[in-house]
């Protein structure tokens, strides 16, 4: 997306399009892949304080333009969300990497399902879900991680 595409999303989505989210969308539709905040401040340091980011994160996740999640060593772990539905993550301990995944149809199904069950069951509206799996590669080259999509 070119910066007034980005600005018309803010728009959109009810929020200023302050040149520091703007810049993050930027930067973020750049990347298309997860991302943890340390790395991208540690890449962008010149471009945003500490602060700010993890500010533009917060009001971008609220809405509803970022999906985060938190690994294990909690890091939080950002990327613009997907337009064509929700995706998972497989979160690698040894390279620090995220991996996009996609769930066949009939996964997808029973989380849709065990999520009504348990709606029902504890009369409470889920509004969301996420999947994160955990685990650590051998660190070879050849492993997942490091295979390009």
């Amino acid at each position: 997306m070119d910066r007034s595409e980005l600005r018309m999303t803010l728009k959109t989505k009810g929020i200023a399009a302050t040149k520091p989210r703007v810049l993050l969308l930027d930067i973020l539709g750049g990347i298309n892949a997860p991302i943890s905040v340390q790395q991208l401040y540690q890449n962008h340091s010149d471009k945003f304080a500490l602060s700010t980011l993890y500010r533009v994160v917060n009001d971008l996740s609220t809405a509803g333009i970022l999906d985060t999640f938190t690994s294990p060593d909690q890091n939080i772990w950002i990327e613009i969300k997907s337009e064509g539905g929700h995706h998972h993550h497989l979160y690698c301990e040894s390279c620090e990497t995220v991996i996009d995944i996609e769930m066949d149809d009939s996964l997808e199904e029973s989380i849709s399902k065990l999520r009504e069950q348990l709606s029902q069951k504890y009369n409470i509206t889920i509004v969301d879900h996420s999947f994160e799996l955990y685990g650590k590669c051998s660190g070879n080259v050849h492993c997942a991680c490091n295979l390009d999509d």
